[in-house]
């Protein structure tokens, strides 16, 4: 008996508890549909300040930023390959100046090899005469043999080591003479190509030694910027195939840049090949740009892209679908973001607490990030509130104050 009594009292205790705050709900209910809300409200200590943005799917189009120096794909140093005194040289041979091709940089004295020609030709002449003596001496010998009857002389007889050596020197002396030939056309140095001279390093009435450096020479018809990459960022780059050429049209683009104060200049150009192997030094790869007339010459570009420049590059890569784009600063460490939850309490429902909003942390799939934007596939959905805003201290589901939305992606 007793026990039952213990047992009626507890239930008692259960149906007036819940009767209790069914009546209150009841209440609050009627307090909200009459407008009515307790006068006073408990006091919060003031909240952090935080800046969101509004996420969104769309298509993005990866850009791997990097660094380089443009140089010209083709390039030489003149080197003199005769020797002698200069006699003159073309006003165009002077640094910064252009150069057509086949043009007459500048020429050597001739005199030497003149004379050097004269006499090749006349040993060549002098080897013809030896030579036609002694076919005419065998032809003689042949005759004499076969008038006695004799049959056909031997070799030795028939002088024919004598003919063998005959044309061996005429063959000498033509060497000779073209190598002649050759050293006084090297008397005049021509640009190989069309481009501009880097340096001149020559000037009339000086001598030029042999193999001594005349000056360099660039092409400028195309520029190339060598591209370091990170292993990864070649994954979001449809790069060509090793070995495989391929049209401008089809290589990836890539702008190329320089601020210089409150002036920007830019050129386009595309990766044409990558080197492939890792640089031993800082571990990475690297690609190889290219640009078509890098001073403007045919374009009429008024801002050339000179030899030596440092620029600036952004990749042109692959482009991906159902992303949420974000800034840089929203990624929390390697994969995290804060999401601001809008779940209410029922005191702040019930209208006891005012209502705010709660930072949540939440684990994201990076696919790419940057210094400037973070690209996420997975974790978050459209229209969530991530916070862009630095913020010191955060614990998961602390209170915060909404300062400012923005719903534009980067």
């Amino acid at each position: 008996m007793e026990q039952q009594a213990i047992n009626t009292n507890r239930r008692l205790k259960i149906i007036c508890t819940f009767a209790v705050t069914i009546a209150g709900i009841a209440f609050a209910a009627v307090l909200v549909k009459t407008g009515k809300k307790p006068e006073s409200k408990i006091a919060r200590p003031n909240l952090p300040s935080v800046e969101v943005q509004i996420t969104e799917v769309t298509r993005h189009t990866y850009r791997i930023q990097s660094q380089g120096t443009a140089l010209p794909r083709t390039s030489i140093r003149l080197v003199s390959e005769v020797s002698g005194k200069v006699v003159s040289v073309a006003g165009s041979f002077d640094t910064g100046q252009l150069v057509a091709k086949d043009e007459v940089l500048l020429k050597i004295d001739t005199r030497d090899y003149e004379l050097a020609l004269t006499q090749a030709e006349a040993q060549v002449a002098q080897a013809e005469l030896q030579l036609q003596m002694e076919v005419k001496e065998a032809d003689v010998v042949r005759r004499e043999w076969q008038l006695l009857n004799q049959g056909e002389p031997t070799g030795l007889q028939a002088r024919e080591p004598q003919l063998a050596n005959a044309r061996a020197a005429l063959q000498a002396a033509r060497a000779s003479e073209e190598r002649a030939k050759r050293n006084l056309d090297r008397c005049e140095i021509r640009a190989p190509f069309a481009g501009m001279v880097a340096r001149a390093n020559i000037r009339p009435g000086q001598f030029a030694a042999l193999a001594a450096p005349l000056g360099e020479l660039f092409a400028t018809d195309i520029a190339e910027v060598r591209l370091p990459l990170i292993s990864s960022d070649l994954s979001f780059i449809d790069l060509p195939r090793t070995g495989v050429k391929v049209a401008l049209g089809q290589a990836p683009e890539v702008s190329l840049s320089i601020q210089t104060g409150d002036r920007r200049s830019e050129w386009l150009g595309h990766i044409m090949r990558s080197e492939e192997t890792l640089d031993p030094v800082n571990r990475m790869v690297y690609v190889v740009a290219q640009v078509v007339d890098p001073y403007g010459l045919a374009s009429g570009n008024p801002a050339p892209l000179r030899s030596g420049t440092f620029v600036r590059a952004s990749i042109e890569g692959r482009t991906q679908e159902n992303v949420i784009v974000l800034p840089r600063q929203a990624l929390r460490g390697k994969n995290r973001v804060w999401i601001v939850s809008e779940k209410s309490t029922l005191q702040e429902w019930l209208g006891y607490r005012e209502p705010h909003k709660r930072l949540i942390f939440r684990s994201v799939d990076v696919s790419f990030a940057d210094a400037k934007q973070v690209i996420i596939t997975d974790g978050i959905q459209p229209g969530e509130q991530v916070i862009t805003s630095l913020l010191a201290g955060t614990i998961d589901g602390m209170e915060v104050k909404v300062r400012e939305l923005d719903s534009t992606n980067e």
